[in-house]
């Protein structure tokens, strides 16, 4: 049949054409979770630059490969942070694209053998082209859905998407890796060689090939996959770690709180246990008409009267001791200190608790007002019924980036490893009484409101 080669030709050109471009589409999907700007722009790169490869009349040597480094590089142009888990992303993402394809190959062989390779189709060239497109498409088909649910696997495995990858780290996931891609070469030199030397695929000859690469991939592909999990429960073993330290920081720091008070309620009670002799020199002293030493007397037990009573009354001795502190460090460093907070009292409310919210908040609205020309930090609180109500706001003029997924704001600090649990935890006191928080950002403004619900 004449043109039938043109027909051959279309029909899997067509296929390879249209199975670059939904790969390009899984490529999009695969790094959509990890990065903030243009994840599309990725996988077009990818689409474009295979096409490209596949255009060019001499063969490119592992096209793959290349286009999976510069997926690597155009997401390190579109954000140039978190550079090392864009190679680990790059490079698992060729990784996966050789298994799923290798796995499903076996399934596209098969097809060929009952379907394509029939005595029938064999002298009916035309149907055997359009079985082929079928054939292809299904091959392809079934491969695009795999490679799909194995990315949403990564994706579910892959918890802390937001957070770059240290070096150790990322030895150690390289680790698993190199050894995977060392095979990938190891069977493609194997491959190639024999071809070389005996004009035949290895696979042609010794079936028994295709089984053990296919096996290697599956143990490869399980592999990586612990590995991540590995990684993962490492990386939430240290935030549970840094979670605790800080825990116990706050319990020092409640500790330290209640040791104030009892000191403040011992002065007062020395100084009850003092007001008579007081009352008994004012008396003496004022019928004695000494006024100038009475004023002077009056003059010192006034000062004394203030030093030992609070001037922040919140109704818990625990959250005056903490606010009166933060007055006193908000005054040191220049920042108005505006407080309306009242302790939920008669209720299930626990001090420490609260005293969580309250060093959390207040400390993290210090260091937002960083650069402010009038810093400010207010405190305010409320209960409408069952619904206690807490509220900080400050002014910033720093840019604060929130996370997608937990809704708090993204640390700027250099070691995010130690830091940015603040927030986490207040939220966690406020689940722990079925609450919740909430931030709201304006252009200068930042406000945290953390709800409670009381009995």
């Amino acid at each position: 049949m004449e043109n039938i080669e043109t027909y051959w030709a279309i029909v899997s050109h067509s296929t390879v054409v249209i199975n670059y471009i939904l790969e390009g589409w899984l490529v999009y999907r695969y790094v959509k979770p990890f990065m903030k700007n243009k994840p599309h722009i990725v996988g077009i790169c990818y689409s474009v630059i295979m096409l490209l490869f596949f255009c060019i009349p001499q063969q490119i040597t592992y096209p793959n490969l290349q286009g999976a480094v510069a997926a690597w590089i155009v997401m390190c142009l579109l954000e140039k942070r978190k550079v090392k888990q864009k190679a680990f992303l790059a490079t698992t993402m060729y990784l996966f694209r050789w298994v799923v394809y290798g796995v499903t190959l076996v399934l596209r062989n098969m097809m060929f053998d009952v379907f394509i390779n029939t005595e029938y189709l064999l002298y009916h060239p035309l149907q055997q082209v359009i079985v082929y497109g079928i054939v292809e498409i299904i091959y392809y088909g079934i491969a695009i859905t795999v490679m799909y649910l194995v990315i949403k696997l990564i994706h579910k495995v892959y918890v802390n998407k937001k957070e770059d990858i240290t070096g150790k780290e990322l030895l150690l996931l390289f680790a698993t890796l190199f050894s995977v891609m060392l095979g990938y070469f190891t069977f493609n030199f194997l491959s190639n060689v024999y071809i070389e030397d005996m004009q035949v695929y290895i696979w042609d000859v010794h079936q028994e090939y295709t089984s053990l690469r296919v096996v290697y991939q599956i143990i490869s592909f399980a592999a990586i996959l612990i590995a991540l999990a590995v990684y993962q429960k490492m990386k939430e073993k240290q935030r549970e770690e840094k979670e605790n330290i800080l825990l116990a920081e706050q319990i020092e720091n409640t500790k330290q709180h209640i040791s104030e008070v009892e000191k403040l309620y011992a002065d007062i009670r020395a100084l009850k246990h003092d007001m008579g002799n007081h009352i008994s020199v004012l008396e003496h002293l004022f019928l004695k008409n000494e006024t100038e030493e009475l004023e002077k007397y009056m003059a010192q037990l006034k000062k004394s009267l203030s030093e030992s009573v609070a001037e922040i009354k919140t109704g818990n001795p625990v959250t005056d001791v903490i606010l009166i502190q933060k007055q006193k460090e908000a005054e040191e460093k220049g920042i108005q200190f505006d407080c309306q907070f009242i302790y939920p009292m008669e209720t299930n409310v626990n001090a420490f608790d609260i005293s969580v919210i309250l060093n959390n908040a207040i400390e993290n609205a210090f260091e937002g007002v960083s650069g402010c020309e009038n810093p400010y930090v207010s405190i305010s609180a409320n209960r409408k019924k069952n619904a206690y109500m807490l509220e900080v706001t400050n002014c910033t003029l720093s840019h604060i980036e929130l996370d997608d997924e937990t809704g708090l704001p993204m640390s700027t600090k250099a070691d995010k490893s130690s830091h940015g649990f603040g927030l986490s935890n207040i939220r966690k006191v406020a689940q722990k009484y079925y609450g919740d928080i909430d931030i709201s950002l304006d252009e200068n403004k930042f406000n945290l409101i953390v709800m409670l619900m009381v009995e």
